[in-house]
C-alpha cells in the first residue's frame, strides 16, 4: 500500500491562515510570492469539490426530513411539559396516580384483606366462645350457691308443676330464682354470641316440681345447661331440622355445656354418649305435647 499524500509545513501553515479568514484569499495580507502561489493551489483544490455533480433532493425526501424534525421537535417539547408538570406536582405535595398505581394497591388491599378478615372474624369467634364458656361457668357458681341454700337442689319454679309440654311452658323461667335471689345477674344467663332480642340465650334441662335433679349428685354428671336449642326455635317456626343441628350462636361450629358437677365442655355436635341434648330419649324429633323425661338419666335441654 502506498502512503497517503500529506501536506508539507509550508502548505499548512498557509492553509491556516486560509481558515482563519473564511477560505477568502484577498483577505489574506503580506504573502510572499511562494505563499501567495501556495494560496492558489489551495484554492484550484477546493474548486474541484464546488464543481463535483450533486443530484438535487427528492420532493419526498425533504417532506420526510423536514416531518421527522418537527417528530423529533414535539417529543422534546412533551418531554418538557411532562417534566414540569411532575416538578409541579412534587412542589405541591401531590403524587399523581396511575393506573398501574392504583392497581396494585388495589391487588395489596385485596390480599391484606382476604388474609386479615379471616383472621379477625376466627379471633371474634374465639372471644365469644371464651366469653360464652364463662358464663356458663358463673352459672355452675350461681347453681352452687342456689344448692347450698335449698340442701342441693336445682332451680324449679313450683307453680310449673302441671305444665309438662314444652310448647305450652318457658323452661327457661325455672332459671329465674337465680336471677330474683342474686345468685347472679342476667349478663351471665346467656351465650354472647346470641341475639337477646331472640329470646333466653341458653337452654335448661327440662325440669318437673318434685322431680328436680340434684346439683353435683346422682350417678353421674349430667348435662343440666347450654347453648339455646336450635330444634324448639324451627318447630316454633313451623320449620324442622336434622337431630343432630348444632346450635346457632357459634357459627354452626358446635356448642358449649355446663355440667352439674360445674364442669364446662365444648361438643362440636349435640350428642353425649348416646343421649342427643335437644330431644327427650326414646323419640327422633321434637312433637308437641306431654314430656317423658327422667332427669337422672336424659338431657333434653328446653328453653
Amino acid at each position: 500500500m502506498h502512503d497517503m499524500p500529506t501536506l508539507c509545513p509550508a502548505d499548512c501553515r498557509v492553509l491556516d491562515a486560509l481558515v482563519e479568514v473564511g477560505f477568502d484569499p484577498t483577505a489574506l495580507e503580506g504573502l510572499s510570492d511562494d505563499d501567495r502561489q501556495r494560496v492558489d493551489r489551495l484554492m484550484s483544490l477546493f474548486a474541484l469539490t464546488r464543481d463535483y455533480p450533486v443530484e438535487d433532493s427528492s420532493e419526498a425526501l425533504v417532506h420526510a426530513t423536514i416531518a421527522a424534525i418537527d417528530r423529533a421537535e414535539r417529543e422534546r417539547e412533551d418531554r418538557m411539559q411532562l417534566s414540569t408538570a411532575q416538578d409541579v406536582a412534587r412542589s405541591a405535595g401531590v403524587r399523581r396516580i396511575f393506573v398501574p398505581d392504583f392497581i396494585t394497591v388495589a391487588a395489596v388491599l385485596l390480599i391484606a384483606a382476604s388474609i386479615v378478615l379471616p383472621v379477625m372474624s376466627g379471633m371474634r369467634q374465639r372471644s365469644l366462645d371464651a366469653k360464652c364458656e364463662n358464663n356458663l361457668r358463673l352459672m355452675g357458681y350461681a347453681f352452687s350457691n342456689y344448692a347450698a341454700d335449698y340442701d342441693g337442689a336445682m332451680p324449679v319454679v313450683a307453680e310449673a308443676g302441671l305444665n309438662r309440654s314444652w310448647d305450652m311452658f318457658s323452661n327457661f323461667l325455672h332459671l329465674s330464682p337465680l336471677e330474683t335471689g342474686q345468685y347472679c345477674t342476667p349478663g351471665c344467663m346467656g351465650c354472647p354470641g346470641h341475639d337477646p332480642a331472640a329470646g333466653p340465650g341458653y337452654s335448661y334441662q327440662w325440669q318437673e316440681a318434685g322431680r328436680a335433679r340434684q346439683w353435683n349428685g346422682g350417678r353421674a354428671s349430667m348435662i343440666v345447661l347450654g347453648d339455646r336449642n336450635p330444634l324448639l326455635d324451627a318447630i316454633r317456626l313451623g320449620r324442622t331440622l336434622e337431630p343432630n343441628s348444632v346450635s346457632l350462636s357459634h357459627g354452626g361450629r358446635g356448642q358449649n355445656v355446663l355440667a352439674s358437677d360445674g364442669s364446662t365442655m365444648w361438643l362440636s355436635e349435640p350428642v353425649v354418649g348416646r343421649d342427643n341434648i335437644w330431644l327427650p330419649a326414646g323419640v327422633d324429633g321434637l312433637r308437641p305435647g306431654e314430656v317423658v323425661h327422667d332427669p337422672e338419666e336424659d338431657v333434653f335441654l328446653a328453653h
